[in-house]
């Protein structure tokens, strides 16, 4: 593996993770060259790879190269079609997925639409992402006007031990971690600047996960500054967010209480 930080995941999940999964794949036999990147790709005589070169000019043996270099949106061919696209070629929507042409909608990769939670725009790539968008796409062209607002969910998988991440960590500047990373069990909350708790990370505590992604669904989780004093935690959380019975019931303006602005044909 090579990796051009310190660790893997270091932008995402912070160092302190980042080093213990770093670790992981090491004490599994794994060689990791940190801080480093590929310079050049070697192919033998029929053309397959048979070694790269790193920036520090060592060659590394390799028989098969998998390469992780994120996406762009493919948007390039809408560049003069007069929908509003934003930098890095996401389609800019509003809440219910409509582009400024009020006859196409975008859902998916490319769709650039504001998180709620934060006020910014994100664009997920994510299946499950891609699959939820789609469905309140179909649904606002028909009328519904419902906003999308799912908060993002992803896990991984390392050596039989998983790891849950949910919310956006964009923005991020602090990590404050509950349990012993080393122990594979732990809590992670990625704090920004206001104090806002934007994502939650856990290892061996899915119940956890699952909760801070409901609390963050309803506009529940608590400050930064809450967590890390440890006037809040998930059970706290937990035990507040049971005494919202309403809580299943969508009161956002334009949302589902809103009439369908088309007709339903009557059979």
């Amino acid at each position: 593996m090579i990796c051009n930080d310190v660790c893997p995941f270091k932008a995402i999940l912070g160092e302190e993770i980042g080093m213990m999964m770093l670790h992981e794949h090491t004490s599994h036999g794994v060689n990791v060259h940190t801080k480093s990147n590929v310079t050049k790709v070697n192919a033998d005589s029929e053309g397959n790879v048979k070694s790269v070169i790193l920036t520090d000019g060592k060659e590394v043996e390799c028989d098969l190269l998998i390469v992780g270099t994120g996406v762009r949106p493919a948007t390039s061919f809408l560049k003069d079609s007069g929908l509003e696209m934003d930098e890095r070629g996401g389609i800019v929507c509003d809440p219910f997925l409509n582009t400024n042409d009020k006859n196409i909608f975008a859902a998916g990769d490319i769709a650039s639409y504001p998180y709620w939670p934060t006020g910014a725009r994100l664009r997920s790539e994510h299946w499950v992402t891609a699959l939820d968008q789609g469905s309140y796409a179909a649904f606002n062209m028909l009328g519904k006007m419902s906003p999308y607002g799912s908060i993002p969910f992803f896990w991984t998988r390392h050596y039989d031990k998983s790891l849950q991440y949910v919310g956006n960590g964009q923005g991020w500047s602090e990590v404050h971690i509950t349990g012993d990373v080393k122990s594979n069990k732990f809590v992670a909350y990625y704090i920004n600047a206001k104090d806002q708790v934007v994502a939650v990370a856990a290892q061996a505590n899915a119940s956890a996960a699952l909760t801070m992604m409901e609390a963050l669904g309803q506009n529940k989780m608590p400050s930064g500054s809450d967590i890390k004093s440890g006037k809040e935690t998930p059970a706290t959380v937990q035990a507040k967010l049971k005494q919202n019975t309403d809580g299943g019931r969508c009161k956002r303006a334009n949302c589902c209480q809103k009439k369908a602005v088309v007709d339903t044909p009557k059979l």
